[in-house]
């Protein structure tokens, strides 16, 4: 009788090690989920600035090989500043659809956790613990790696959309600079 009230009292620290175990195992996996997402954005946001530094630095050979002619160089200067609100405007756009996305898949994976939370809670057997959580850490990285892929994704595509008014009005001006020279 008393070895059964001892196993009684310690079967809980296996259950509670096992779920500290996984606990820790989802948790890890979310950060790392998460720091491939802040890496990714990172990523887009350093491209995105060197094509606005890339631009800005063909905008200013432009402007000053087309200052020969003033009415061209007002002309070009409003081009650029057209391209580069349009650039703008494109990344404003972007970075609210990466949000929305991001905020979305948090609240998924939220929803998701609780769920898990609720099932592990009705759970009546160490195994049956050990499989819900194994299927929470499972389903919880796969989603991280494809929500990781789509933001990814859609970083790139923000920063080449975002860079194609820039890239013509370049192109614009570059030619703009050498029809003179041309002559």
């Amino acid at each position: 009788m008393s070895t059964q009230k001892k196993t009684t009292k310690t079967a809980p620290k296996p259950v509670a090690k096992a779920v500290a175990a996984v606990n820790e195992a989802v948790e890890q996996t979310v950060a790392a989920a998460e720091e491939r997402v802040e890496k990714t954005v990172a990523a887009a946001e350093e491209q995105v600035g060197k094509t606005v530094a890339a631009a800005e630095e063909q905008v200013v050979m432009a402007t000053a090989a087309a200052a020969q002619g003033y009415g061209d160089f007002t002309a070009l200067q409003n081009d650029a500043f057209d391209a580069l609100v349009r650039s703008g405007e494109i990344l404003a756009r972007g970075a609210e659809a990466l949000g929305r996305e991001y905020f979305a898949f948090a609240q998924d994976s939220v929803t998701a956790n609780s769920e898990a939370a609720k099932a592990l809670l009705t759970a009546r057997s160490l195994q049956e613990v050990v499989d819900l959580q194994s299927k929470m850490v499972r389903t919880n990285f796969d989603k991280s790696v494809d929500e990781s892929g789509k933001l990814s994704e859609m970083s790139l595509k923000i920063a080449s959309e975002a860079f194609e008014p820039l890239q013509k009005q370049i192109s614009d001006a570059v030619e703009a600079a050498i029809k003179p020279l041309s002559v």
